[in-house]
This record gives C-alpha cells, sequence and structure tokens, in this order.
C-alpha cells in the first residue's frame, strides 16, 4: 500500500514536471521594461553624466543597495568599451556594464551582464532626448531573455512590476542627482 502511494506521489511529480517543461517549450522567452523621466537640464549635461558608468554608482537603485559593492573597471569610463563590473551583497549578486554604442547626446547604450544569482544578458540603453534648452526626457529600456525552462516564470512574474519599480526608482534618483 506504501509502495502504491509513493508511487502515485512519484508519477505526479513527473507529470507536473513534464507538463512546466511542455509549457515552457511554448512561453515567451523575451521582456521588455521602459521607463522615462524629464529632467530639467539640457541634453548634453545628462549625456555626459549618463555616459561614464562611475557616475551611475550615484543613481542606479541595485548599486545602491549595496553600501559594500566591490567595483572593477576596465578601459576608458565614458568610451566604448568601458567595462565597470560588480560584485555586491545577495540581493545584488554580481555582473557587468559595458559600454556599447554612443550617440552624442542622443544614447548611451550598455550591455548588462548578470553573472549571480542566474545568468542572463540584457541591452539596457538611455535614450536622451532635447525638449527644449533646459529640459530632456530619459528613456531607459531594458530588454532581455529569460533561457528555457526558467521562461516557465514569465507567466507568472510581471517582469515591468519586478524590476520595473527600480528602473523608476534609479530615473527618480538621476534626476535628484542632476537638478540640484
Amino acid at each position: 500500500m506504501l509502495k502504491k502511494i509513493l508511487m502515485i506521489v512519484l508519477y505526479s511529480i513527473l507529470g507536473i514536471v513534464a507538463i512546466i517543461l511542455l509549457v515552457a517549450l511554448f512561453t515567451k522567452k523575451d521582456y521588455v521594461i521602459q521607463k522615462e523621466i524629464v529632467i530639467d537640464r539640457p541634453d548634453s549635461t545628462v549625456y555626459e553624466h549618463v555616459r561614464f558608468l562611475n557616475n551611475h554608482k550615484a543613481f542606479n537603485a541595485w548599486l545602491l543597495k549595496d553600501p559594500n559593492i566591490k567595483l572593477t573597471s576596465t578601459n576608458k569610463d565614458g568610451d566604448i568599451g568601458y567595462v565597470l563590473s560588480y560584485e555586491g551583497n545577495k540581493e545584488v549578486g554580481s555582473g557587468k556594464q559595458e559600454i556599447k554604442r554612443l550617440q552624442h547626446n542622443k544614447m548611451v547604450d550598455i550591455e548588462l551582464t548578470f553573472l549571480k544569482p542566474f545568468k542572463s544578458v540584457s541591452e539596457t540603453p538611455f535614450e536622451i532626448e532635447s525638449l527644449g534648452l533646459a529640459q530632456t526626457k530619459v528613456k531607459w529600456t531594458m530588454r532581455g531573455k529569460m533561457n528555457y525552462p526558467m521562461n516557465f516564470a514569465l507567466l507568472f512574474i510581471n517582469m515591468d512590476n519586478f524590476l520595473g519599480k527600480d528602473v523608476q526608482k534609479s530615473l527618480a534618483n538621476l534626476k535628484t542627482n542632476l537638478e540640484r
């Protein structure tokens, strides 16, 4: 009798795992988060601040979560190819940011590679748009992908709610810092 119950439990667990794996095959893998803010500063001021990754330590919500975060870098900050690596607490994890493209006063394209707590790569461009002499709209996008079978979680996790609040908080911090 006990053996029969154990077999039923085992087959039930295997059935649930099989269903999850099957559903994950047909579940989207990509996600996009996009937030924006208007900053009362010229586009050139905003661009010059955002393109230097070392400035991100003062506004990026994730980097601010660990006051003892360890940062290392290679190449020249503010230039294509600059890499800022981080190793933080459990909440922050570890990874690196690399400047991939720059468009003067218009865009800073950064590739974000997460190493811990999970591995993934995201595009995180800042788009900068002048709204006049002293106002700039900053749009920060995060495009990522969750690989199979982890993409199953996208059925239950709204990435905009999960990560979007930190993107918006980072933009608010950027606005506060630049408008001082």
